[in-house]
C-alpha cells in the first residue's frame, strides 16, 4: 500500500492543497523566453503535466519517505529509479527508455561553508524532468541553483548537469591552485632548512591530491565510456561528454603534478629530518664516549679498598682530576684522528 495518496489528492473545502513532497529541497520550472521559476510545492503537479517547458527538483535523500516518493516517480524509467533510492557510490552514467542516470561526484558542504570531501549527486533526467538527488548538501549544486536565481540560462535538462560538472570543475582548479601554492610555500621553508613543522603541512596536500585523483580519474573514464556508445548517440538528450573528459583529465594531470611534487617534497623533508636525528645521535655518541675515560678514572679511585695511590698525598684529588682530563684529551685527539669528532 502506498504511504502517499495520488498528487492531486485535495482537502476538504472549497480550497485544495496537494499533499507534501517529503525531502523536497527545490523546484525549479525552465521555459524557453522566460527566466526560471521556483515552484512551491502546490504549484508541482501541474507543471510537471504541462507541456511546455522541464523541471528541476532536487531532493535530500536522507529522508526515507523522499526516496519512496521518488520510486514512485513514473516519469522516470524504473532503472533510474532505482539508483536514485539505492545507495549506489560508484560513478557512472547509464540510459533507459531515453533517459539519462547516474552519480556524479561533487564537493561536499556544510554549514561552515565548503569543504575538501567528496560526496555523491545522484540524478535523472529526461527531456522534461530532473530529478536530483543528495544525501549531504553539495557545493556544486548549490552554486547551479544560486546562479539560476541570478538569471542563469540553463538551454536544457542535459545542460543542467553539464552546468553542475564544469562547477565541480572549476572548484577542483581552485583546490589545485591553492595547493600548489601551499607547496611553494612549504618548498621555500624546506631550501631554507626550516622542515620542523613541513611534515604536518604536505600531510593533507597529499591526501587530498590522491582523492582527488580517484575521482576525477573515475569521472573522466565515466564520459570517454559515454561518448563511445551508440544509444547517446541516438538519444533526443545530449551531454557534451567529449569537452567533459577532456577537461576533467586535464585536472587530472595538474593533479597528478601535485600529488607527484607533494611526495617528492615529503621524501625531501623526511631524509632532512633524518640527517638532523642523525646527527644529534651522532654529538649524543660522541658526547658519551668522551665522558668515558674520565668516569673510568673516577670509579677507579672511587673504589673504597686499601692500597688506592695518591689518598695520603695533598695534591691527589688534582692529580687525579689531570689524569681525567688527559685521558679524555687524548680521547678526543683519537676520536679526530679516526674521523669522529665532535662536529655538529
Amino acid at each position: 500500500m502506498s504511504l502517499f495518496p495520488p498528487q492531486h489528492a485535495r482537502l476538504p473545502g472549497d480550497r485544495f492543497a496537494p499533499v507534501a513532497i517529503p525531502g523536497l529541497v527545490w523546484a525549479y520550472r525552465f521555459r524557453e523566453g522566460y527566466a526560471a521559476e521556483t515552484l512551491d510545492m502546490a504549484e508541482i503537479p501541474a507543471a510537471l503535466a504541462a507541456e511546455d517547458g522541464w523541471l528541476w527538483l532536487h531532493f535530500s535523500l536522507t529522508d526515507k519517505l523522499a526516496r519512496t516518493y521518488i520510486a514512485g516517480l513514473t516519469q522516470l524509467p524504473e532503472p533510474a529509479r532505482t539508483l536514485l533510492v539505492a545507495g549506489e557510490e560508484q560513478l557512472g552514467l547509464d540510459t533507459a527508455e531515453e533517459a539519462i542516470f547516474g552519480v556524479f561526484a561533487d564537493f561536499a558542504h556544510d554549514m561552515d561553508g565548503p569543504t575538501q570531501d567528496v560526496g555523491r549527486l545522484r540524478f535523472a533526467l529526461t527531456e522534461r524532468l530532473v530529478v536530483s538527488g543528495r544525501r549531504h548538501p553539495l557545493r556544486s549544486v548549490e552554486d547551479i541553483r544560486r546562479a539560476v536565481d541570478k538569471g542563469l540560462a540553463v538551454r536544457d535538462a542535459s545542460g543542467l548537469i553539464e552546468a553542475i560538472i564544469d562547477r565541480f570543475c572549476d572548484a577542483v582548479a581552485r583546490l589545485a591552485a591553492e595547493m600548489t601554492d601551499e607547496l611553494d610555500r612549504i618548498e621555500d621553508h624546506v631550501v631554507a632548512d626550516l622542515v620542523a613543522s613541513e611534515r604536518a603541512r604536505l600531510a593533507p596536500v597529499r591526501r587530498t591530491s590522491v582523492r582527488l585523483h580517484r575521482q576525477l580519474a573515475s569521472l573522466a573514464n565515466v564520459f570517454r565510456d559515454w561518448e563511445e556508445r551508440e544509444e547517446q548517440a541516438t538519444s533526443a538528450l545530449r551531454i557534451d561528454a567529449g569537452r567533459l573528459a577532456s577537461r576533467l583529465e586535464s585536472l587530472d594531470q595538474d593533479i597528478l603534478g601535485v600529488q607527484d611534487r607533494a611526495k617528492l617534497l615529503q621524501d625531501e623533508v623526511a631524509a632532512r629530518l633524518a640527517d638532523e636525528t642523525n646527527r644529534s645521535l651522532r654529538a649524543l655518541s660522541v658526547m658519551t664516549a668522551l665522558l668515558l675515560p674520565g668516569s673510568l678514572i673516577s670509579g677507579i679511585f672511587g673504589m673504597n679498598v686499601h692500597g688506592l695511590p695518591f689518598t695520603e698525598s695533598p695534591g691527589g684529588f688534582w692529580i687525579v682530576f689531570a689524569m681525567g682530563g688527559g685521558a679524555t684529551a687524548l680521547f678526543y685527539w683519537i676520536l679526530r684522528r679516526i674521523g669522529a669528532g665532535l662536529r655538529f
